[in-house]
């Protein structure tokens, strides 16, 4: 055998001289959207050139290897309906046996599923070596949300969801009933994306809703705060570990926290600001947001301890944490409260932002937005630079107000340090979800309209442009959705899961394909 570049020729001959132990082989399917391309990554290979096989199928099996070869007794996750149609890729320098398939923009399509698995031969003394897992892509028209009635068993908002390394989406605690009237689980349920259903997950060892999940250096996740069953802030705080699939409890905080930030630092700590620490419902419902504290704390997983950290310059909660190429934060908005001499104190959104640096350990003052808001999604942009959009605005006792959301967005540009207004939404809206689509664009889905104590749900979404800064129509949810929970999934769709609808909470699910 020859090859064109002797160096080639080379790596391939030292590759096989001295061969790679063999690890488990993985496989990744991306994709699903009509139009749209559909990617599948074997990986890793035992050495560059090394032949894969990829079987489609429109069902999961189980087909017996003892069909091809008598003397193998396993069986794959994948039916033998598509055989004519196997792939044969050969791995790439990087070990990565990659196929790419062009899905045409066929409507009757939409819902189908069509299943994979991999295999590496070795004959001798069975023809056939490694077997992936299966995997599956799901279609779906590009650019518009799809519910396949798949629901969840606990209806909950505020959830927290990670993508577990079996390409599971794992869905943690959230609650039942209203933003300061929670009712926590500590139940979670994983998606599998192979049967399209839930089933129960490990659960927490204390149910929380506005909660935060934090992934660590090593892998595991960090869960802290959050309100319990009876709707009280708490410091309890655990960590799952994805390997071993359990919530382990850790050392508590030194002050409970719900609606805090919780951001992972360059050196592996955690960094947590503000929060809300009790829910006080008299002598208003307003009460609440009095508990709101400045007040900031680390911790290290290390020696799975807490430290103080520095005061916020006002109380936050609900606010946003935006990590900054150069390591800083940029703590934005939230809720909070001032002094007052005839009442005592009086409830406000805040438009002002701090800075906090890791390494000097301090808060400055950072840019001030143009708009007070709270409960935004920010949206990264390219790398320093976010969209603000939405979020609870106005906040008063005398005159009453219980906080109604602002339509004002802008941007953050870590560069410049500076905020740009740019075009409002055509709706206000609140506890939203946010995510890029491509080309410049960022699609702002659901959220809730009117009072924040008695919101609107919606299922109008908008689109953002970055070269015209305005907004136009998106595509409507199946549901409406305020305090859902939003993930990208191992196969590349964005899925939205629960958040109220109308006057209850929801079990629904619904995915949006690229």
């Amino acid at each position: 055998m020859t090859f064109a570049h002797p160096c080639l020729a080379s790596l391939l001959a030292a590759t096989l001289a001295f061969p790679v132990a063999a690890q488990a082989l993985e496989l990744d399917v991306v994709g699903g959207s009509l139009p749209g391309q559909l990617t599948l990554d074997a990986y890793p290979g035992v050495y560059p050139f090394e032949l894969v096989l990829v079987l489609p199928s429109t069902n999961t099996g189980p087909t017996s290897l003892q069909y091809v070869d008598p003397n193998d007794f396993r069986s794959l996750d994948v039916g033998a309906d598509m055989l004519t149609l196997m792939m044969l890729p050969l791995t790439d320098l990087d070990l990565h046996a990659i196929v790419q398939i062009q899905v045409p923009a066929d409507p009757s399509i939409q819902g189908a599923s069509l299943f994979f698995q991999a295999l590496t031969l070795q004959f001798q003394p069975n023809l056939f070596d490694r077997i992936s897992n299966n995997n599956v892509a799901r279609f779906g028209i590009g650019e518009q949300f799809l519910d396949r009635s798949v629901l969840f068993a606990d209806d909950r908002a505020f959830a927290t969801a990670m993508v577990r390394p079996d390409r599971k989406v794992m869905l943690v605690g959230g609650a039942r009933g209203q933003l300061l009237a929670q009712v926590a689980w500590s139940s979670t349920e994983l998606y599998d994306p192979i049967t399209d259903s839930f089933s129960y997950g490990p659960s927490l060892n204390a149910p929380r809703s506005l909660h935060t999940m934090t992934q660590l250096q090593d892998g595991r996740w960090l869960v802290v705060g959050g309100v319990n069953m009876t709707n009280d802030p708490q410091a309890t705080c655990e960590i799952y570990d994805p390997v071993a699939d359990t919530f382990t409890p850790v050392s508590s905080m030194a002050t409970a926290r719900m609606g805090h930030t919780a951001t992972l630092l360059a050196d592996g700590r955690v960094f947590v600001s503000g929060g809300i620490q009790a829910m006080p419902i008299t002598p208003t419902q307003l009460e609440p947001i009095h508990q709101t504290v400045a007040s900031s704390e680390f911790y290290d997983p290390l020696t799975d301890a807490w430290t103080p950290g520095p005061n916020l310059s006002k109380p936050r909660a609900g606010h946003v944490a935006l990590e900054r190429p150069d390591g800083k934060l940029l703590l934005c908005g939230g809720i909070s409260w001032d002094p007052q001499i005839i009442i005592g104190w009086a409830p406000t959104v805040r438009s002002t932002c701090d800075l906090f640096d890791p390494v000097a350990n301090t808060i400055t003052a950072g840019p001030a937005m143009h708009t007070a808001r709270a409960l935004a999604d920010p949206v990264e942009i390219s790398p320093g630079r976010w969209l603000l959009a939405g979020g609870m605005n106005g906040l008063s006792i005398i005159p009453y107000n219980p906080g109604n959301p602002t339509a004002a967005a802008e941007i953050y540009d870590a560069n410049t340090n500076s905020w740009t207004s740019v075009g409002p939404m055509a709706t206000a809206r609140a506890n939203h979800k946010g995510w890029a689509i491509g080309n410049g664009r960022i699609l702002l889905a659901g959220g809730g309209a009117n009072s924040i104590l008695s919101p609107t749900p919606l299922s109008s979404t908008e689109i953002f442009d970055t070269a015209t800064n305005t907004f136009s129509p998106g595509p409507a949810l199946n549901s409406e959705r305020a305090g859902a929970t939003a993930i990208r999934t191992a196969q590349g769709q964005m899925m939205l899961l629960g958040g109220a609808a109308g006057t209850a909470i929801t079990r629904t699910t619904e995915w949006y394909f690229f």
